[in-house]
């Protein structure tokens, strides 16, 4: 045997690889519940800065967004990227550090921990 693959039979279509984002959030001051997920992505993920946001039963509002983590400088980059979701189709997943995400409202208030959301891609202002 050579090694090489068999020729794909005909009318078959290549399918590539499914691609995930495993989300493992240990308990933390920024996230003390901690969080365990696992998204398919269906699209490359990026950097993000600000997205508008409503938490709660708060009106919406636009925060800058990065990722809490529990290295050296307690922060990086946060990170959105297009995953499936089964009611919904597609939605984006908005996901940070190894302590989840750090919100803090432009317009000056207390910073808001989450371990990600899940927003509407128009939420997502840079």
């Amino acid at each position: 045997m050579s090694g090489r693959n068999p020729p794909a039979p005909a009318g078959s279509r290549f399918v590539a690889p499914r691609r995930y984002v495993n989300l493992f959030i240990e308990p933390n001051p920024n996230c003390p519940e901690g969080c365990s997920q696992r998204f398919q992505a269906v699209a490359e993920p990026r950097t993000i800065r600000r997205i508008r946001h409503s938490p709660g039963a708060a009106p919406p509002a636009e925060y800058l967004v990065d990722g809490a983590s529990s290295g050296p400088d307690g922060s990086c980059p946060a990170r959105a990227v297009s995953v499936e979701d089964s009611g919904a189709g597609a939605v984006t997943l908005i996901y940070g550090g190894d302590w989840g995400l750090r919100l803090t409202p432009c317009a000056g208030g207390p910073t808001i921990g989450e371990p990600y959301l899940l927003v509407d891609e128009d939420a997502i202002l840079e």
